[in-house]
């Protein structure tokens, strides 16, 4: 593969033997280079500068200057890259401060390597699979989605980031979440009291009880929690949960997550379907599906 090619990518950390090591997990492949390795923040800036990469990957914590100083000249400077923080400090603080400067994602140390090389070509592969990006989006801009097919893209939108955290749709709380972050972006003040409102709500809906809405949520949370929840959550929330969430905490992130991502809020009304009503009992094949009225 040319050079030119390759995922360019400028590493910083303190240590150098560290250095080394990360530079032959990258290289291995044959399909990344590194351009430039520092153990300062001056230093990794005008790397940033000279090599225009397309990856900086780099710790919080460097000499001179720290890791949140470089984010700070970048975005100063409208250099843009996909930055990768790496760090041994694990904590929420520094992560939403990386975040705001500019990191589009952040690994706690000590991390896997086929891990880092998955992550680096997920962030880096809009940039190298839709160069008319712009044109695309203004397109979009300008002819909006039509109304009726909302809903439904508002829907699977939130099935595919469920089931990438590691819910399954067998489970009936796969469908009491999703049915309660549609409920939330429609109207966000459903998360206000959700043990007297949003769960005998959706109970209603599939024929159940409160309480067993409850506890098929928090086992589907804990289910995420156990797979790669924790990583789509800082993907969305922007910031790291040591602890698994509440059920609110994360009904509420993901309906904000929707809400900011489509623009606007929803009119929607649920819709049982008649062979559910006529049958009774929780039965989540006959799904309740929600309209949107102009």
């Amino acid at each position: 593969m040319q050079v030119r090619n390759k995922i360019r990518v400028v590493i910083a950390d303190r240590d150098l033997f560290y250095l080394q090591k990360l530079k032959l997990c990258l290289e291995r492949r044959g399909d990344m280079v590194v351009v430039g390795m520092a153990d300062n923040g001056p230093a990794v800036f005008q790397m940033v500068q000279e090599s225009a990469p397309d990856v900086l990957l780099m710790d919080v914590i460097l000499g001179e200057k720290d890791g949140v100083w470089v984010l700070e000249q970048m975005k100063a400077q409208k250099k843009e890259c996909v930055c990768i923080m790496i760090s041994a400090i694990d904590s929420d603080t520094v992560v939403r401060r990386a975040v705001a400067m500019g990191a589009d994602y952040y690994m706690a140390k000590p991390i896997q390597g086929e891990l880092l090389l998955e992550r680096i070509h997920q962030l880096t592969e809009p940039i190298r699979s839709y160069e008319g990006k712009e044109k695309i989006w203004t397109v979009q801009r300008e002819e909006p989605v039509p109304e009726h097919h909302q809903v439904s893209g508002l829907e699977a939108e939130i099935s595919s980031v469920l089931s990438r955290m590691g819910v399954p749709a067998s489970i009936k709380g796969y469908h009491f979440i999703r049915q309660a972050v549609m409920m939330a972006v429609e109207d966000a003040e459903v998360m206000v009291g959700i043990t007297k409102g949003l769960y005998p709500d959706i109970a209603r809906m599939y024929h159940t009880s409160a309480s067993k809405v409850e506890r098929a949520i928090r086992h589907a949370v804990e289910s995420a929690w156990k797979k790669n929840g924790r990583q789509v959550y800082f993907e969305i929330s922007g910031y790291h949960m040591i602890e698994k969430p509440t059920n609110g905490q994360f009904i509420a992130i993901l309906a904000e997550y929707f809400r900011m991502r489509y623009g606007q809020s929803y009119r929607m009304a649920p819709y049982r379907n008649q062979e559910a009503k006529n049958q009774g009992g929780s039965n989540l094949q006959a799904e309740d599906k929600l309209l949107l009225f102009s």
